[in-house]
């Protein structure tokens, strides 16, 4: 089979895919152009989640009879006009490529008025020629999408269902609104609105409509420049966390983007205060002279490329970093602070990392393999032999026997002390008990046993999350969540797992749990990630002062589990000192 040339229609259609690939991307780039153009307001409405029809309605500066009709033709721009022009691009689009690729894989309909003299109608059948028409149309832009890809069935297979789709059309327009605090933005499918954001009049403002005003006070300004990189915008402290990355929000010039480098820095900002796993809201806007970064990395303009990536991540590393550290309170002889600022620093600063940590700090890991054989040699005489197979109980063979142990205490109100014959256990009581309770909640062969809230709680939302959980109260019900609507973005929560009720976290569980039912998980891992976040809310948390009777219940049930070596999220839960080495560091020989 010799080489060809591909018609113009393939070419187009193949070409679309890196372009368009489900609904939220149509959105993202429609969007985007109604952004460039300079719209206060910005309405999107679905049909089936964006599958069947997707409409954007803006009111910005409008096209003129020729523009718009060179608007779907391939690399049609008003953005550039030169090589030189992409060093210093400004604009949230470039590249002529987002209405032509849209309209060959859909029925295409755009209608637009500069607002002197009649609009204009541009109609394209999946990357047909276009038909040209005068229409009346108020100043601005809309933009009809039908039936998207419609004449590629193998790329609309990989369509996931309506509220799927919806639900990543919010998170886009969530994003995109945290970007631009000063546009409306509007999201309905039908009768129901799904996102309704007026205009703000900061950042702040906007992060309290998404997320609500309790959380929106508990994060802290972000005022930072180093070099090139200028950074503000606002970080959670590290005690407010979320289970995804779905609540950090990065722009840089603008632009809403996805960068692995920007969130390492994140990471780096939040080390050694946040668990494994979890992620404080942010929301940060980056200026950087246009020249020192690169946006035509990609066809969607998401990924962006630093000339100094490692600066990058220095600078929002330390931008947050700045933001959610304690810093004491002023020397007596200082002069007072405003009440506002004092207010804000006091009441949601966090504790020191020194006093938050455990006092004791384990002496330096040796090789983990080696640990493993020392415990396992120490706790068996020396001619027994050597443990059954792992499959039997797995992560067992290390640990004692449960009739010789004697709980001595508790040690930083985190740590439980345990001694038998020949060494010091210290075991983490949080995934100890965490451990457990897993172990008890995966054993049951019967549903989850439910308590009604003498007073039920009030849990906030933002969009996305709304949008989720409309769809997934019946499957939380399966896992003991028992709720209903309170409210646009709130829903109360009546009832929930048993073990959650008596000091158990029930909102941050009920967050977790779903967002777990919204990922794409297969169903015995999202069942895996339901029941260990149950138990993750319901266990003892570091800080909890136990009586001894507490931590003698705690250990039994933490060694009569069946993993007892690691919690659910694969840390350890307990470090042992055998006498000998105590004796070594005590120089007794």
């Amino acid at each position: 089979m010799g080489i060809r040339i591909l018609d113009p229609t393939v070419a187009q259609q193949v070409a679309a895919g890196e372009v368009v690939d489900r609904p939220a991307s149509v959105v993202k780039e429609l969007v985007e152009n109604s952004l460039d153009a300079g719209a206060s307001r910005i309405e999107v409405e679905l049909v089936e989640g964006g599958t069947a029809r997707i409409l954007v309605r803006d009111n910005g500066s409008g096209m003129t009879p020729e523009d718009a009709r060179l608007c779907v033709l391939r690399h049609a721009t008003s953005k550039i006009r030169s090589v030189e022009d992409l060093e210093s691009v400004s604009t949230l689009g470039f590249r002529g490529e987002a209405l032509p690729s849209i309209a060959s894989v859909s029925a295409f309909q755009l209608i637009t008025a500069t607002g002197e003299g009649p609009g204009t109608r541009v109609v394209v059948d999946g990357g047909s020629e276009a038909r040209v028409s005068p229409a009346t149309h108020p100043k601005g832009t809309t933009v009809l999408v039908d039936r998207l890809f419609y004449n590629v069935p193998a790329r609309r297979a990989f369509l996931k269902g309506p509220r799927a789709e919806r639900a990543a059309v919010v998170e886009v327009l969530t994003h995109i609104s945290v970007a631009h605090p000063e546009v409306a933005f509007r999201v309905a499918e039908g009768s129901r609105e799904h996102l309704s954001l007026p205009a703000a009049a900061d950042l702040l403002e906007r992060l309290a409509q998404l997320h609500g005003v309790a959380k929106a006070r508990a994060m802290r300004r972000v005022e930072y420049e180093a070099g090139a990189f200028r950074v503000e915008g606002y970080a959670a402290l590290p005690s407010l966390t979320e289970s995804s990355r779905a609540h950090q929000t990065v722009a840089v010039n603008g632009r809403w983007v996805r960068g692995d480098n920007l969130h390492r820095g994140l990471d780096d900002a939040y080390r050694a205060t946040v668990p494994a796993g979890r992620y404080p809201p942010v929301a940060l806007r980056i200026s950087v002279d246009p020249r020192r970064v690169d946006v035509n990395v990609h066809p969607t303009k998401q990924l962006v490329r630093f000339s100094d990536e490692r600066a990058a991540r220095a600078a929002v590393a330390a931008a947050v970093r700045s933001a959610i550290e304690w810093r004491p309170p002023a020397p007596a002889s200082a002069p007072p602070r405003s009440p506002a600022r004092s207010f804000t620093q006091e009441r949601f600063a966090p504790p020191r990392v020194a006093e938050a940590r455990p006092a004791y700090q384990a002496p330096p890991p040796r090789d983990l393999r080696e640990v493993r054989e020392e415990i396992s040699r120490a706790s068996r005489p020396l001619s027994e032999p050597p443990p059954a197979a792992p499959e039997e109980l797995p992560g067992r063979g290390a640990l004692p026997d449960l009739q010789e142990l004697r709980v001595i205490g508790q040690l930083a109100a985190g740590y439980i002390l345990v001694e038998d014959p020949e060494a010091l256990w210290i075991v983490d009581q949080h995934v100890a008990h965490e451990r457990a309770i897993l172990d008890r909640l995966r054993g049951s062969e019967s549903p989850a046993q439910v308590q009604n809230l003498l007073v039920p709680e009030v849990v906030e939302l933002s969009p996305a999350e709304a949008e989720a959980a409309a769809e997934g109260l019946e499957e939380l019900a399966v896992y003991g969540f028992e709720a209903e609507p309170f409210g646009p973005r709130s829903f109360r929560v009546t009832a929930a797992p048993s073990t959650l009720v008596e000091g158990g976290d029930v909102a941050g569980a009920f967050k977790d749990a779903l967002a777990a039912i919204s990922g794409t998980e297969p169903g015995h891992r999202r069942e895996d990630r339901i029941l260990a976040t149950i138990a993750c809310h319901s266990a003892v948390k570091m800080g909890d002062r136990l009586s001894l009777k507490e931590m003698e219940s705690l250990i039994r049930d933490w060694l009569t589990s069946r993993l007892p070596a690691t919690c659910p999220h694969g840390r350890s839960i307990c470090y042992r000192m055998s006498l000998a080495e105590i004796g070594r560091k005590m120089d007794r020989r």
